[in-house]
């Protein structure tokens, strides 16, 4: 694009069902917030908000010196709608080559080499560094921060972290179904969503490619066989509740030895201990033996001996998969 042509750009939106529909991401360390994803048919996508813009104003107010979690609250201020100046990449480094702060009449005046815009302060140093946009957000060792102003997204607590915690989809069918591959693995269990159609039912009620099929409404099917999976999907003719976790949620639930269940979802986490007592399997509290911490060691009877073993091994006993029918490995919805 010319550079007489760049310029930021002004995105009003108006709340929707499923919120604003975008992700906000920052990098933990480094100044700027950006725009990671847009969900196609959103409030935000609409607005022409684009993955990759950085955000440089919310409601009139600057906030490229803001944390990810006093961006998160300015947005939030307004309750059912927002404005948002953005700066796309080239745009961005052209202003910050220029030494020119983003400004709100840039939007409807261009970029003026000559206007009297205030030059660029130094954003997110000590040391007296001009702030470069950091948009390479990649690597392992990378701590970042991100948020959903979409409900397809996950949940933040009130620091702006993600909520580990299951999602209930509800799909109810469109003339190409609902939208996305189911399909398992021989190399671990479980049914994952492999992938799924952009602006499908799928793709609107929140789920994800790498999600686990926890339960099919309101059925656990984590034992169960590819196809007896896809037989519950199907018991319901226009419409299906599916409980997914995300890999992160999942190995946080596997940690604790928890199920997860509809009531996680909807907001009840289990925290890995709780006065000294872990959860079980099943969700329930496990008693500690009082003897035990009070520092007493009592030898328990056979029987009871020979029950806590059973119980230990049924725990770990995991149904077989039939992997003979291979051309039930894969399903489309």
């Amino acid at each position: 694009m010319a550079k007489d042509q760049l310029k930021p750009r002004l995105c009003r939106m108006l709340k929707g069902e499923s919120g604003y529909g975008f992700h906000l991401h920052g990098e933990k360390g480094k100044s700027g917030q950006f725009i990671r994803k847009v969900e196609p048919g959103s409030p935000a996508e609409a607005a022409g908000l684009r993955a990759g813009d950085r955000v440089v104003e919310v409601n009139g107010l600057n906030v490229e010196q803001e944390t990810h979690h006093q961006v998160v609250q300015r947005i939030k201020a307004v309750e059912t709608e927002t404005r948002l100046l953005v700066v796309d990449k080239e745009t961005d480094e052209y202003l910050c080559s220029l030494r020119l702060t983003c400004t709100e009449d840039m939007v409807h005046s261009g970029i003026l080499l000559n206007s009297a815009v205030s030059p660029a302060k130094s954003v997110g140093s000590d040391n007296g560094e001009v702030w470069k946009p950091q948009l390479e957000l990649s690597g392992d060792s990378l701590q970042c921060h991100s948020h959903s102003f979409s409900s397809h997204g996950s949940r933040k607590d009130l620091n702006g972290q993600k909520e580990l915690c299951p999602r209930l989809c509800h799909l109810k069918k469109g003339p190409n179904g609902y939208g996305f591959n189911l399909h398992s693995e021989k190399s671990r269990p479980g049914q994952f969503i492999r992938s799924v159609d952009p602006d499908s039912p799928a793709s609107r009620s929140g789920l994800r490619p790498q999600d686990r099929l926890v339960e099919v409404n309101g059925i656990n099917v984590e034992g169960l066989r590819h196809s007896e999976v896809v037989s519950h999907i199907k018991s319901r003719e226009n419409e299906a509740r599916l409980l997914v976790v995300d890999p992160e949620t999942d190995d946080y639930f596997k940690k604790l030895g928890v199920t997860p269940t509809e009531e996680h979802a909807k907001g009840v986490v289990p925290q890995p201990m709780t006065n000294g007592s872990a959860q079980t399997q099943d969700g329930d509290i496990e008693k500690k033996d009082p003897f035990e911490e009070s520092g007493l060691s009592l030898s328990p009877t056979a029987a009871e001996a020979k029950e806590k073993v059973r119980a230990k091994r049924v725990k770990k006993r995991a149904p077989q998969m039939d992997w003979n029918k291979k051309r039930e490995i894969f399903s489309n919805f």
